[in-house]
């Protein structure tokens, strides 16, 4: 009994303290999705205007997050799903953009 109690109050902790460290992930990824989108302009990979729609749907995303953590300051599970799958539609995007074959 007791070590299954502990074995409970140890996960609890777990997901309480990896929580903000999850958070801090979707902002790290948002960084380096917007880095690739400056890199792709810089070595020619993305043309003007495909770094303008794909920086708009990245600043998109930024504001939905801003918006989910409005409310008290931390994303919960669902939202923190829903901006991963986000993240990782927005991550192709920006991957088979940079990788087509059109001329710049």
């Amino acid at each position: 009994m007791v070590r299954g109690m502990s074995l409970a109050v140890t996960l609890a902790l777990g997901f309480v303290v990896s929580t903000p460290a999850l958070a801090a992930r979707a902002d790290r990824r948002q960084v380096k999705q917007e880095a690739r989108i400056v890199q792709g302009v810089k070595s020619g990979e993305l043309s003007g205007r495909e770094a303008v729609r794909l920086q708009a749907q990245h600043d998109a995303l930024q504001r939905e997050i801003a918006r989910d953590r409005a409310d008290d300051g931390k994303l919960d599970p669902v939202e923190r799903a829903r901006i991963e799958r986000q993240q990782d539609r927005l991550s192709k995007r920006i991957a088979t953009q940079k990788h087509d074959a059109q001329k710049r």
